[in-house]
């Protein structure tokens, strides 16, 4: 099931509570491959995915090429979860841009 997040704002040195937080994606219920695509209108936001206590991305740097998500293209990270599995995304701006803007998708396809 994907999940779509057109334009997560970010402010200047701003990181962002869980994404998923209270989406139909934050908990897994059967085992998954996750997929998670994201890109940046500026340098310097940086990702960090964790799959309950395990850390699968640690604070890498999204491309800064635009506001338009093309998927497969601009796949991020990708990953095999069990049933139970909690997902979490975060952003973090670390440029002091103004205003960023991060399209950002996930899809979680049962196994």
């Amino acid at each position: 099931m994907r999940s779509e997040f057109p334009n997560t704002n970010l402010s200047a040195s701003t990181k962002t509570a869980n994404i998923l937080a209270g989406d139909i994606n934050e908990f897994v219920s059967v085992p998954s491959m996750v997929t998670i695509y994201a890109i940046s209108s500026a340098a310097g936001v940086r990702l960090t995915v964790q799959a309950s206590a395990d850390t699968v991305v640690d604070d890498k740097e999204i491309t800064a090429i635009g506001t338009s998500l093309l998927i497969p293209d601009h796949m991020r990270t990708q990953f095999a979860v069990g049933a139970g599995t909690r997902l979490a995304i975060y952003l973090r701006e670390t440029a002091a841009v103004a205003t960023t803007d991060v399209p950002l998708a996930i899809d979680v396809d049962p196994l």
